[in-house]
């Protein structure tokens, strides 16, 4: 009896396993898909001219207000990276600010880092996704942490993309 459950077992975790495969593709498609996009658009709007705002339907007398016409280029994962990760306005730089007030710290890896920025980067709503993205993922912890013995937040790709649970390191010992 007990072979037929950890067969059963061994063929969901399988099953997941294919699905989380199949979603990162997916996912690496979009990508790819919307950086193309983007490079087309940013090459696009290099070449408007002030004409092009009248065709577009500004009126004239707002459009001769206009002094210079200046285009600015979609943001890549690494510009997403480098805002969460600014020193002093970032995103994850203001959550570990107000952690530290329970003194505790806030760490990001790596990979936690690229895979906030991916998913910013899908949602293709720039730096403000970044925002929605970190405090999904911390919303748990932040619950948690006042309080607590808890004095380090360890964050991994894993928490951002699967919902585990962040690694957690107490006062005392290790959760």
């Amino acid at each position: 009896p007990s072979s037929g459950i950890n067969a059963e077992y061994g063929q969901e975790a399988k099953k997941e396993a294919e699905i989380q495969s199949e979603t990162r593709k997916e996912r690496r498609k979009q990508i790819r898909e919307t950086e193309e996009k983007n490079k087309t658009k940013d090459q696009l709007l290099v070449q408007v001219e002030p004409r092009d705002i009248l065709d577009y339907g500004v009126i004239p007398e707002l459009a001769g207000r206009i002094p210079i016409v200046v285009t600015l280029d979609s943001l890549t994962q690494e510009d997403l990276m480098i805002i969460a990760n600014d020193k002093e306005r970032g995103v994850i730089s203001q959550l570990k600010e107000l952690l530290s007030l329970n003194d505790c710290d806030l760490e990001f890896s790596d990979d936690a880092l690229k895979a906030v920025a991916e998913l910013a980067f899908c949602k293709k709503t720039g730096a403000r996704a970044l925002k929605s993205i970190v405090e999904t993922t911390l919303l748990d912890a932040m619950f948690e942490i006042p309080g607590s013995d808890i004095k380090h937040v360890l964050i991994s790709s894993d928490t951002v993309l699967e919902n585990q649970e962040p690694r957690y390191t107490r006062r005392d010992a290790d959760v």
